[in-house]
């Protein structure tokens, strides 16, 4: 069971992040036409500013946010952990996932709902194009989600290993 879970969750930290970069490449397209357009033909895109602030830099951060604390990509402080035995480690381990666990669980449950409710009124940007804010709104409690189900899989991989004393 354990196994399915990791699993499942490696996948969609993979599309995820495939997603998170074909949006950092529509990033580039898109600055880059804005570019051309706004120097050679004097008439910039009125719509790259607000796509790329709303949708695809959120998305670029949330999409990753997962697969970078497993793959150790993020700032981490271990000054204290330096001092400790293995199993003092894992206790700390186990401590900080739990707060992360809490944490992210809280800050996701108050995003899905601020986006269900977005999406119910159609809340709707002003602008030049009135884009949907539901879509925008919903990355952060995406990425709060999928932080921490791999924070609960950090969680019981230092529980094991604590009981087990194997790494």
């Amino acid at each position: 069971m354990l196994k399915g879970y990791f699993r499942a969750l490696g996948v969609i930290d993979k599309i995820s992040s495939t997603i998170a970069t074909v949006f950092m490449f529509l990033i580039m397209i898109i600055v880059f036409g804005d570019v051309v357009m706004r120097y050679v033909f004097n008439s910039p895109f009125a719509w790259a500013y607000d796509l790329i602030a709303l949708y695809l830099m959120a998305g670029v951060f949330f999409f990753v946010l997962s697969d970078a604390y497993e793959s150790n990509a993020h700032v981490n402080v271990d000054i204290l952990q330096q001092k400790l035995p293995p199993s003092g480690i894992r206790v700390a381990e186990l401590a900080t996932c739990a707060i992360g666990i809490c944490v992210f669980s809280l800050i996701a449950w108050l995003g899905w709902q601020r986006a269900f409710d977005s999406y119910q009124s159609g809340d709707v940007m002003a602008g030049a194009i009135p884009w949907p804010m539901w879509p925008s709104i919903a990355l952060a409690p995406f990425g709060a989600t999928m932080l921490a189900l791999r924070l609960l899989a950090h969680f019981i991989g230092h529980l094991l290993s604590l009981a087990t004393r194997r790494d």
